[in-house]
């Protein structure tokens, strides 16, 4: 006996909609945290599977460990009924509907893997970790017979500098639909109200849904399209550095690891527990948990007049923070890791949400429609504030002519400081 199985998929807004439903060769869904990205993405690769039987189709994000918990979790409890899949190679990630068409899961940082195939579709989420050889590569598999030919993005925006708004918004070489945040009408209402704590460019692309540049930002030489990163494992003989801010209500800690071979930093954790009653202790714990296997070299954290007797608490409980080189000069500390951000010597695991809420709202005020020198709500910023103590230790560097390594010196403007060592 046959049984039948309703799938049915109601769009939550009008651009999710018109995402499902473009015939374009390219279409692009460019939407905010929670305007149902994901989910619109998996169901444009089910009908397509299901309305041309034996159609091959690629679902993949840059880094295919990043899949598992999100894409494919999304895949199989939201979308795919399991009453219409034949078989799941969870290994080789390769999903066979029954009516013969496959769907493959599968990362971009494998281009040997995906050489080889002959595709009707392909289906990229969180674009924005992508760059345009991998749209081109995929382009050039889009070549099964007998199906029509798509290929389909969603991810958060970014800079107008990077390719996907340049292609879309600027070329018109395809479909783009944008949603913010509250085009959900699902959202519970907690989360909206968490959004509207949001500021600056982190509010612009991550609430709004605009491709937004990093004007009047503090650190407007962070490039998120070069690093911003999938997270990997932290190899366990690389050295770990650990900033800190103190406060009862907002203790704030960030984790970099430096790669021995290119001297890079690797922020890999943060700390931002809010005021939840944990003790130095408590503290303490969770720290020790996080390096776990790691060799902790430098911890570094407070203010030189008024937080010495709380760097003796932590020392007491086994975690020895010194006080940060520069401390007497929080706006040279700044200097340094703008310095870092240059060269471009800072990477960030994509899924830190709080330090890029701070990264990307971190600005300086506008009186009258032009910036000052004033931080707005710098006190706010506890992840910034830990940033700076720690990398401030280091010095950027540069190769010069000869291949020699020298220490980079710059003035900046707005301060007229020589950033040297």
């Amino acid at each position: 006996m046959t049984s039948e199985v309703d799938i049915h998929f109601e769009p939550i807004n009008r651009q999710q909609a018109g995402f499902l439903n473009s015939k374009s060769p390219r279409v692009l869904f460019s939407g905010a945290f929670g305007a149902g990205k994901t989910i619109a993405l998996c169901w444009k690769g089910l009908q397509l599977s299901l309305d041309y039987p034996k159609n091959y189709g690629l679902i993949c994000r840059k880094v295919r460990a990043t899949l598992p918990q999100t894409t494919i979790k999304t895949w199989f409890d939201r979308v795919c009924p399991k009453e219409i899949v034949a078989d799941y190679n969870k290994s080789e990630g390769m999903l066979t509907l029954v009516n013969g068409s496959q769907v493959l899961f599968g990362g971009l940082d494998d281009p040997l893997k995906l050489g080889s195939l002959e595709l009707g579709w392909a289906g990229i989420d969180e674009a924005i970790e992508t760059n345009e050889d991998d749209w081109k590569m995929l382009e050039g598999r889009l070549r099964l017979l007998g199906v029509p030919h798509q290929i389909f993005a969603a991810t958060n925006p970014g800079p107008p500098s990077h390719y996907l708004y340049r292609m879309f918004f600027k070329e018109n070489r395809g479909d783009a639909f944008q949603a913010a945040s509250l085009d959900n009408p699902e959202l519970p209402e907690d989360y909206r109200v968490r959004l509207a704590e949001f500021e600056g460019t982190y509010k612009d692309r991550y609430v709004l849904g605009l491709w937004k540049g990093l004007e009047g930002l503090v650190y407007s030489s962070f490039d998120d399209k070069a690093c911003l990163i999938s997270r990997f494992e932290i190899p366990k003989p690389w050295l770990v550095y650990v900033g800190h801010d103190f406060g009862d209500a907002n203790p704030a800690a960030i984790f970099y690891a430096e790669n021995p071979g290119t001297g890079d930093f690797y922020a890999f954790a943060e700390y931002l527990p809010g005021a939840i009653g944990r003790s130095i202790y408590d503290h303490v714990q969770e720290f020790k948990r996080i390096t776990a296997g790691y060799n902790v070299v430098k911890r570094v954290g407070g203010n030189h007049t008024t937080e010495g007797e709380t760097r003796q608490g932590y020392t007491a409980q086994g975690w020895h923070i010194l006080e940060p080189k520069y401390s007497q000069a929080p706006k040279y500390q700044i200097l340094k890791v703008q310095g870092m951000h240059r060269l471009n010597k800072i990477y960030v695991f994509n899924d830190l949400s709080n330090y890029l809420r701070e990264k990307l709202s971190f600005a300086y005020e506008k009186k009258e429609g032009v910036l000052t020198e004033t931080i707005h709500n710098e006190a706010g910023f506890h992840l910034m504030s830990a940033e700076r103590g720690v990398i401030s230790d280091f010095t950027p560097e540069t190769v010069d002519s000869v291949g020699r390594t020298t220490p980079v010196n710059y003035m900046d403007r707005r301060t007229g400081i020589l950033l040297r060592r």
